[in-house]
């Protein structure tokens, strides 16, 4: 919002609350007042007309009672209609065959009603309808003429003030806003509004004293950077050489770290589309289960809609499971763009998704003990690819063996600040001569690994997340151990 429209905003919400005030509040309580005030002195009158009417009803002079009530009439046109009733609610003025007084719109019409009564005796009533239109109009046009006169000193009073702020304070601050833009764009000389006696003129005298100090700055910070350069050019100079030796040892080490992901994430993809294939056989099958159903229904015109939409359903249904598998495999070799804090166990989840299904067709029985709550920082995708990789070689590792109750198990603790995570198999252990050089790249103890593997989980888990893997042989089998440092709040 500009600084000239919140000058103006609490003027116009001034006029505003005057405006609902003199209309919400003023104007009607002033007609409300003048309304009593008529009905109060129409009251008086009708008192002093019913008291001279107490002896005519009493005589039973009712000619008399009709020709004053009808110059009564005539000397009051506000009042648009008298009617008078006796004790017994019978209609002596006007005459009984004369029509009822019609419900009028007009909302200013009012209605008084004035027992007449005797020592103790009611006489009647003397009832009047009063036309207060002409009588509140005055004190309209009166409101309504006070209301502009109001609004005109006000509308005069905001085009001062605007006026004034327009010159005493907007256009300063506009010219030290395009100065400080200047200022930021290192125009030091930029000119500045004439300095006043009032605070808009302490501000400019305040911006200028800064514009100085940061001239000043400005020129000793460029005299600093220009020694600066001169000194790094010196160095550079000095160790050009020992830098591009350095930067081409990077490279190479780059390149390799390059092909032995990229081969890692090959193998992980051959290993995808086997697991995927286990995942639809079951959706597939059912598949064919209901299309042969509605074969048969249409055969045997057994088809109907609903056992129609039904079927259409269910298959809706095992499409989407098989679209759902497809994702969820997307996402689990979806590279990781930076670290995050993520919770080990749903990586590891990860990871059993997409070997489960190979594991049950090898009938390979797979315990998990990953308890959530254990939360690192790194790379969730690359470590969800490690815990991959120990499981793929523990599945190798028994289906090489030839067990046939192969069995793999999870675990997941907290030790030390660490989050540590074990998995065990009983595919018969490592020989102690390999394990030295178990995690070197390219080695391998299978005829057709790659070698690739556990060395890319070591990398994972002590260059990248500054962990620690272990590998050590148990009972019928082998046990490898991921150490990762728990993520701390500073």
């Amino acid at each position: 919002m500009s600084l000239r429209a919140k000058l103006l905003l609490p003027l116009l919400l001034i006029g505003v609350l005057m405006g609902a005030f003199l209309f919400g509040k003023w104007i009607p309580d002033s007609l409300t007042n003048d309304e009593a005030d008529h009905l109060k002195m129409a009251g008086q009158h009708l008192d002093s007309v019913a008291e001279g009417l107490i002896p005519l009803l009493l005589g039973n002079q009712l000619d008399i009672v009709h020709e004053n009530l009808t110059a009564l009439k005539k000397k009051n046109p506000a009042w648009t209609d008298i009617r008078l009733t006796n004790g017994t609610d019978k209609q002596l003025y006007p005459l009984a065959s004369a029509q009822p007084p019609k419900d009028s719109p007009n909302p200013d019409m009012r209605t008084l009603h004035k027992p007449i009564a005797y020592l103790n005796m009611n006489l009647g009533t003397l009832s009047v309808q009063i036309n207060l239109a002409p009588a509140l109009e005055n004190a309209r046009r009166e409101n309504r003429a006070l209301a502009l006169i109001i609004f005109c000193m006000l509308a005069i009073v905001m085009a001062v003030t605007v006026f004034l702020l327009e010159f005493a304070v907007r256009r300063p601050v506009h010219l030290l806003a395009d100065a400080s833009k200047r200022l930021a764009r290192q125009d030091f000389d930029t000119v500045l509004p004439k300095i006043g006696r009032d605070e808009v003129g302490a501000l400019v005298g305040s911006f200028a004293a800064m514009r100085d100090s940061l001239r000043d700055y400005h020129a000793d910070l460029l005299h600093e950077i220009t020694e600066r350069r001169e000194a790094e050019e010196a160095l550079r100079k000095l160790n050009a050489t020992l830098e591009q030796r350095v930067a081409e040892e990077l490279a190479r080490n780059r390149e390799k770290d390059h092909l032995l992901i990229q081969q890692s994430r090959l193998a992980a993809m051959g290993e995808m589309v086997h697991n995927i294939a286990h995942q639809w056989r079951q959706p597939l099958n059912s598949l064919g289960l209901i299309v042969s159903n509605m074969q048969d229904d249409f055969r045997f015109n057994t088809m109907t809609p609903e056992s129609m939409a039904q079927d259409v359903e269910r298959v809706r249904r095992l499409l989407e499971k098989m679209s759902t598998t497809i994702d969820d495999f997307r996402d689990f070799f979806r590279p990781d763009r930076e670290e995050t804090q993520f919770d080990v166990a749903e990586a590891a989840k990860q990871a059993i998704f997409v070997i489960e299904a190979t594991l049950k067709n090898n009938h390979i029985d797979l315990a998990v003990d990953t308890p959530s709550g254990l939360t690192v920082t790194g790379f969730h995708g690359q470590y969800a690819q490690a815990v991959l990789n120990l499981l793929a070689n523990a599945k190798e590792a028994i289906i090489g063996k030839k067990i046939d109750n192969g069995q793999i198990r999870i675990q997941l603790a907290e030790q030390d600040g660490n989050a540590v995570l074990t998995v065990d198999d009983n595919g018969g252990g490592i020989p102690e001569a390999v394990l030295p050089r178990l995690f070197e790249p390219y080695f391998s103890t299978k005829e057709q690994g790659s070698g690739v593997g556990l060395y890319m989980v070591k990398m994972i888990i002590e260059r990248n997340m500054h962990g620690h893997v272990a590998v050590a042989n148990i009972e019928n089998g082998a046990r490898f151990t991921l150490l990762v440092p728990l993520f701390k709040e500073n």
